[in-house]
């Protein structure tokens, strides 16, 4: 910048700084801001496209997992559903009803025959006690009254045999009998007993034929 006007010759004074003003970018502008500001908008646009590249994986994955759930869920499901609803039912056991027979063992006092005399079980060896014996000429009355009597005062078991129809038994009466036991010394555990009800020469005898 000239100091002095070449025409007058007057000192020029630079105008204040506030008033300058300096042109960064043009059309004259050098080569290499153009180079930096295609680097820069390069730059941005790679930046833009990493992004959305992202937001679209995030959103394929997402509906994959949302696609392939359903499909596996029920598969899974069923597989287990058969495993634990599988049963195997145990062999079925049969219960036979337990029998009784008169010629078992016999507890005093367990077993009553209610208001019925009974008869000796056919065909079983075993011991009795002895109530009454009635001579089979006095007719079978007086053995049936003492076998009533003995029901009435609960004794077990209460019966009336005919002496004639057992070896181990003299013939010719009528026999008042209490309980069935198949050893002695069940039927002398009951003696006691049936002397207490009213019969006081009651005694033990086999029963066979």
């Amino acid at each position: 910048m000239q100091e002095y006007c070449l025409e007058c010759g007057l000192r020029l004074v630079p105008l204040p700084r506030r008033y300058t003003r300096t042109i960064v970018w043009s059309r004259e502008s050098p080569i290499w801001l153009w180079i930096a500001l295609g680097a820069l908008l390069l730059v941005a646009l790679t930046a833009g496209a990493i992004v959305a590249l992202a937001a679209t994986d995030d959103d394929n994955g997402a509906g994959a997992s949302s696609l392939t759930s359903p499909t596996t869920a029920p598969v899974t499901i069923d597989t287990l559903t058969n495993e634990t609803t599988l049963t195997i039912e145990p062999p079925t056991t049969t219960t036979l009803p337990t029998t009784s027979t008169q010629g078992t063992t016999s507890t005093q006092g367990t077993t009553t025959n209610g208001d019925t005399l009974i008869s000796w079980p056919a065909g079983t060896d075993g011991f009795t006690v002895i109530l009454r014996s009635t001579p089979v000429g006095d007719g079978r009355g007086p053995a049936d009254s003492a076998g009533e009597q003995a029901i009435d005062s609960g004794l077990p078991q209460v019966g009336v045999l005919n002496s004639s129809d057992y070896d181990s038994l003299n013939p010719g009466f009528y026999v008042t009998f209490t309980g069935v036991y198949t050893t002695k010394s069940q039927a002398e555990g009951a003696l006691p007993n049936a002397r207490s009800k009213g019969f006081p020469t009651a005694y033990v005898r086999e029963i066979s034929n």
